[in-house]
């Protein structure tokens, strides 16, 4: 009867051989999740750094045709088939932004309708004004989105934050100039490896800039896609201990 009890003990457990077998097909698995995360991240990254790289190419190739900018474009309802919208033809793609003397979101949106109906932008957009909400905020079907469903706006506006040419030491809003947004709802450890491998990787340098409403306050904000080393008080890196998952970036024109 022992000798019976004896087996049973024995045979319910694992032997080392059966639990490193288990571990290394843990092991596997967990690798596999993370390999595989790392993939959508890679694929997140360049779908980004293609979709900006595309858009100001469209941009120039349309300011070459037309001597004229997207949206701005005063003859594109005579030049274009189907364009539904002019601008002023002023070369502020929805003029001052801290002026109300006309209507900015007009020529916002009709950036994608001018691009896409001119061939140099694939997918239908409506030009419709109340699409746009914001320098931030721009509806699918009025402004090409990116993979994270967020609107891309080109216009004349202020919307980047840069090292001062004049005084690197010193960091400021920049001045108002047409510039492309990648759109918002951007994670931030994406925006850093963009800015890593298409400029350099400094959120306050180079042509792709961390915009504006983006940035750490000295309070702490909500917003806090890039920080400074202690007591420097300047946006100097992206800051990927917040883990924002809406942050967004300004590409110069």
């Amino acid at each position: 009867m022992g000798t019976a009890y004896g087996k049973i003990g024995r045979s319910a457990g694992f032997t080392l051989i059966e639990i490193a077998i288990v571990v290394v097909i843990i092991g596997l698995l967990l690798g596999g999740i993370l390999k595989g995360q790392e993939m959508v991240s890679n694929a997140r990254v360049h779908n980004l750094m293609d979709q900006g790289a595309a858009v100001r190419a469209a941009i120039l190739g349309f300011s070459d045709r037309f001597h004229a900018l997207p949206g701005d474009y005063s003859l594109a309802t005579r030049n274009i088939p189907g364009a539904r919208v002019n601008g002023d033809g002023n070369g502020q793609v929805g003029g001052d932004p801290d002026s109300s003397a006309r209507a900015r979101t007009t020529e916002i949106a009709g950036v994608w309708e001018h691009l896409s109906r001119a061939g140099f932008l694939v997918g239908a957009y409506d030009g419709n004004p109340a699409g746009v909400a914001g320098p931030w905020s721009c509806a699918p079907g009025t402004c090409l989105v990116n993979a994270f469903n967020g609107g891309l706006v080109f216009a004349y506006d202020h919307q980047h934050y840069h090292a001062d040419p004049a005084n690197p030491a010193n960091y400021k809003a920049g001045l108002s100039r047409n510039q492309l947004t990648t759109g918002p709802f951007v994670p931030v450890e994406v925006m850093a490896e963009v800015d890593r491998k298409g400029d350099d990787g400094d959120p306050a340098h180079g042509f792709l800039l961390i915009g504006h409403a983006y940035l750490a306050t000295p309070a702490g904000g909500p917003q806090q896609c890039a920080a400074a080393a202690a007591g420097a008080g300047m946006v100097e890196y992206w800051n990927l201990l917040s883990r924002n998952s809406d942050c967004g970036g300004v590409y110069l024109f």
